[in-house]
């Protein structure tokens, strides 16, 4: 299996900073939404399923490349 490398970076790199950039959001949101902002409710959770699959993608790259021998490119 190969990791596709996307503007020079393996995907598993940018999935990392996708969803660094995803659980800051969702932080934020998380902290407005006890603030008194609960219209936010609907973006959280949508968020929260979102940072469940990109870190699965992420892990599966991931781990793959670091214990079954996938290949960059």
């Amino acid at each position: 299996m190969t990791v596709p490398i996307v503007f020079d970076k393996p995907i598993n790199i940018w999935l990392g900073l996708v969803l660094i950039a995803l659980l800051l959001v969702q932080i934020t949101s998380g902290i407005l939404m006890t603030r008194g902002k609960h219209a936010l409710f609907v973006p959280h959770v949508t968020n929260a399923c979102l940072i469940a699959v990109v870190a699965a993608i992420h892990a599966y790259y991931g781990i793959g490349v670091w214990f079954f021998d996938f290949r960059y490119g």
